[in-house]
């Protein structure tokens, strides 16, 4: 069945005018559901670099490193479950452009901010450290994006 152009389905045509995300139902609800997938295959992965971090790295490193360690874990748990959030608001409303530039934000800020702290402690070299701030400021702003996206989308609800 075609959705055309004055059809409740096409998001694209009725959020244009709006400054609203180009959107489709199918394509957010596979975008949402591949965010989603992400965030969670990032919380597993955290997971396992806590445990190694308590089992493997604790007796390598010093008190310092394994702090610096453990929040690199915490905070990729917080970002990764943004993002089971994000795949799921992404899903309902379709892709919509902040909440597409929030995952992306949060998918690049695990990268740079946790896997630059990993690599910090783990290999010694405070090269890695540079990449930390990056994430930080990526996370930052997926933040301040979903926010502004809820926001908007609230506005966009009939009582």
């Amino acid at each position: 069945m075609a959705v055309g152009r004055d059809m409740p389905g096409n998001c694209e045509v009725q959020n244009q005018e709006k400054g609203m995300a180009e959107c489709g139902i199918q394509n957010g609800a596979r975008r949402g559901g591949q965010i989603s997938a992400l965030g969670a295959l990032l919380v597993g992965l955290a997971i396992i670099a806590g445990a190694a971090g308590d089992h493997l790295v604790a007796g390598q490193v010093s008190r310092q490193s394994l702090h610096v360690y453990d929040i690199a874990v915490r905070f990729q748990i917080y970002n990764a479950l943004g993002l089971v959030l994000l795949g799921i608001l992404i899903r309902l409303w379709g892709r919509r452009r902040l909440l597409c530039a929030s995952a992306l934000l949060m998918a690049l800020g695990v990268l740079f901010f946790s896997g630059g702290l990993y690599l910090l402690v783990i290999t010694g070299q405070s090269f890695w450290a540079i990449f930390a701030p990056l994430g930080g400021t990526a996370w930052i702003f997926a933040w301040l994006l979903l926010a502004v996206g809820l926001w908007r989308a609230s506005m966009q609800v009939k009582e």
